[in-house]
């Protein structure tokens, strides 16, 4: 069996990819789709190759020479789509210069873990395993697990548990697959977000949750907030129901608010004032 490293796997595979760059224009995804039909009957482009493998390492070394790091990091992003189909084997040097965590090198992990995910989730999960850093790792884990929601949210929220990392991207995801998910089992989403620690997914979690579960069915909605044992998260799935409830209609919320038991009233009482702070003005006015 031949082996190869996760990187040349990454330049390999995004020749087939069948996302388009970012920041494409359309002339080159024009020319792209012209020349795709060549490619897939076997036959080599009429025209001959822009460079040697020599030529573009010379360009390779002389962009590693670039002083500013941001604009060396550009430099070697752009040579990296520009060499994907010409000479897979610049791409993958190219890559491999680019700094760890850099925005240019998140991005393009961004875009094939998206693009080999649609093809396999299995590969997808197996190279993202491979990446250098923490960040790499959960940005490649957040784009599959988004890929994965659509079809099995309760796989999609594994990866991310499982991920052990946090930060912008993983709240980015949590909320995605809550959304896919909530529609689908709001208690079973609610029961994953609830074993969150405390913090910013956590609360965004059981607002999507809410968003959904409140109009569909208040009773079990309103039953779960209060079996929460945890006095911190009852407080958070409180702060977002009564969010919910004062962006609704007097009659809407009177119609809900039957559902809920004394004590879950009071709780959502308790969290009005900082519930008001966080929808603002998207209050509708209420009938007197």
């Amino acid at each position: 069996m031949i082996h190869h490293s996760p990187l040349a796997i990454l330049c390999i595979g995004l020749l087939f990819c069948s996302c388009d760059k970012p920041g494409s224009t359309q002339a080159e995804k024009d020319a792209s789709a012209s020349d795709a039909p060549r490619k897939r009957g076997g036959h080599e482009p009429r025209h001959p190759r822009s460079s040697s493998t020599e030529a573009l390492r010379s360009v390779l070394d002389e962009v590693t020479k670039i002083e500013l790091p941001a604009e060396r990091a550009k430099a070697l992003a752009d040579l990296v789509w520009s060499t994907l189909e010409t000479d897979p084997d610049i791409a993958h040097e190219a890559f491999l210069k680019l700094p760890a965590d850099s925005q240019e090198k998140i991005r393009l992990i961004q875009h094939y873990a998206l693009c080999l995910a649609e093809q396999n989730y299995e590969d997808a999960i197996a190279w993202a395993e491979t990446l250098g850093t923490e960040l790499e790792v959960a940005t490649a884990k957040s784009q599959i697990a988004l890929s994965l929601a659509e079809d099995d949210p309760l796989r999609a929220a594994n990866l991310l548990s499982e991920s052990g990392v946090s930060g912008r991207e993983f709240d980015v995801a949590v909320v995605q697959v809550i959304q896919r998910w909530a529609a689908k089992s709001a208690p079973d989403a609610a029961a994953w977000v609830s074993a969150f620690p405390p913090g910013p997914s956590r609360v965004a979690g059981i607002t999507e949750i809410s968003k959904k579960w409140l109009p569909s069915d208040p009773s079990a909605a309103f039953a779960w907030m209060g079996g929460l044992k945890d006095e911190e998260s009852k407080a958070e799935a409180a702060r977002a129901m009564q969010g919910i409830l004062l962006q609704q209609p007097a009659d809407v919320q009177k119609e809900w608010l039957e559902h809920a038991d004394v004590g879950v009233r009071t709780e959502l009482e308790r969290q009005r004032t900082q519930a008001l702070l966080d929808v603002g003005d998207n209050i509708p006015p209420q009938e007197e």
